[in-house]
């Protein structure tokens, strides 16, 4: 099982939020998450007016209680902070606690203000959340279909059929996972 952190950005829409924490959830990866990452996320979920601030902060409260284990603690990542490439204060957050939280790869739309060279060095790959979850479908096929298969069970308003949530993901960038994905939950692509 890998380690990831998330940029907020990966975290939009809902589709891929849902997976990667399904994906924690059934151990195939681990979704590192920090306090900071969390209010950024409130704070622009509200802002696009896609949460009310109540139901962003029930989301952010749910992550707290049932991946406690995933926190990166701003005291484990509070001293790496200045020593992040990059202009953006909250990128510089982001890359620092997913560096003290031993992540694996950093996933995130934003290639330009994660700078994978300087990242690499410090041990932590970067990725798109379609390269992720292409990477992630080769090496567990089984495991990451099945996770798809259950979160669309799980999806009562309105119900949602495993193609549906395919094509949700397809939808929210992740093309290439969902062109891999659909043959392996016996959907012809072409």
């Amino acid at each position: 099982m890998g380690r990831v952190f998330v940029d907020t950005n990966v975290l939009f829409p809902f589709s891929v939020m849902d997976l990667m924490l399904a994906l924690t959830e059934d151990g195939v990866h681990e979704l590192m998450w920090s306090e900071a990452l969390l209010a950024e996320w409130e704070r622009v979920i509200v802002r696009e007016q896609r949460r009310s601030a109540a139901s962003a902060a029930s989301v952010t409260a749910a992550i707290r209680e049932f991946f406690p284990e995933c926190e990166v603690p701003a005291s484990a990542y509070a001293s790496l902070v200045a020593d992040m490439p990059g202009r953006d204060p909250d990128d510089r957050v982001h890359m620092a606690a997913a560096i003290a939280g031993r992540a694996d790869v950093i996933v995130t739309w934003n290639l330009v203000d994660f700078p994978a060279e300087a990242l690499t060095a410090r041990g932590v790959q970067v990725s798109t959340p379609d390269a992720y979850l292409c990477w992630l479908l080769r090496s567990w096929p089984e495991e990451v279909a099945a996770v798809v298969v259950r979160l669309a069970s799980e999806k009562r308003r309105p119900r949602v059929a495993p193609l549906d949530m395919v094509e949700f993901l397809a939808k929210a960038g992740a093309m290439e996972f969902a062109e891999r994905l659909r043959p392996l939950l016996g959907y012809d692509v072409r």
